[in-house]
């Protein structure tokens, strides 16, 4: 049944049976088998069907999958306990971070609670904004931090820290332009359109951390975390005004199991400005 359940749930999220075929290493004709014997099973219609790629998830789909992925989470939990059972199990806490807040913020924050790490397991990934709030509601993350004010349903969304971006650079150079979906985009492009500016000469660069280098080099200009320049006194930058004065946030979904419900709330009494 859980294996059905693993099938519905990325046919929905890829609206394609070839694609979640491909990702669950199953035959097209096996999944769209599975998929016509869960819709009997349930007597419902959960993907209206335009064609032999294009499908559409009805009303129905919409519903289950919620409930699809609910049953999922508590199967993996309890396979987790089962599997761990002759020792004391530590939960599974999948936690993103944005490119800024992953390199200057949650290796301090996470730091500061050692102890509460021990009843965890850990892991952590480097994504922009946009993929963590779309990972979340799909429950591949526990929680994460973002640095743009999105959210989604069943997903909690708390303002964690201010932050100041900087123009850097020299204003000769081609820009270096974060990918579409992080934070710092959203702002370039406001910055653009503000003072009637134009992309003549770009470089998309999706890591800070080569941003910064190639600043160091003397290459490009970029707006950029004024905290991801605190080690690097010889890069020249300008300030900017308020409006480009940001927030980070800590999203979690809900329904998660107690002890990262813990976890969350400690991160979030914890105050900790950028040094």
């Amino acid at each position: 049944m859980f294996k059905t359940l693993e099938i519905f749930k990325t046919v929905y999220e890829t609206k394609n049976f070839t694609t979640a075929a491909q990702l669950l290493f199953l035959s097209q004709p096996t999944v769209s088998v599975q998929i016509k014997q869960l819709e009997e099973s349930l007597d419902v219609v959960l993907f209206e069907r335009n064609g032999r790629q294009q499908i559409v998830p009805t009303k129905q789909a919409d519903l289950f999958y919620e409930q699809c992925q609910q049953l999922l989470d508590l199967w993996h939990q309890d396979l987790h306990q089962l599997q761990h059972q002759e020792r004391q199990a530590k939960i599974p806490c999948r936690i993103a971070a944005s490119h800024t807040t992953a390199a200057y913020f949650l290796p301090a924050l996470l730091s500061r609670h050692r102890a509460a790490l021990d009843a965890l397991e850990i892991e952590i990934c480097t994504l922009n904004s946009s993929q963590i709030i779309e990972q979340l509601s799909q429950h591949k993350l526990d929680f994460g931090f973002i640095e743009k004010p999105l959210t989604e349903k069943d997903i909690v969304r708390t303002p964690l820290q201010t932050d100041q971006l900087v123009l850097a650079g020299q204003p000769t150079e081609p820009w270096l332009l974060r990918e579409n979906g992080s934070g710092v985009y959203h702002y370039t492009m406001n910055y653009l359109k503000e003072n009637n500016l134009t992309l003549d000469n770009v470089m998309t660069v999706k890591s800070n951390a080569i941003i910064v280098q190639l600043l160091r080099q003397g290459l490009g200009q970029s707006l950029i975390s004024s905290a991801a320049l605190l080690d690097y006194p010889e890069i020249p930058y300008r300030p900017l005004s308020k409006q480009y004065q940001r927030q980070f946030y800590l999203v979690n979904r809900k329904g998660l199991p107690q002890p990262i419900q813990d976890f969350v709330a400690t991160l979030l009494a914890t105050p900790l400005p950028i040094e």
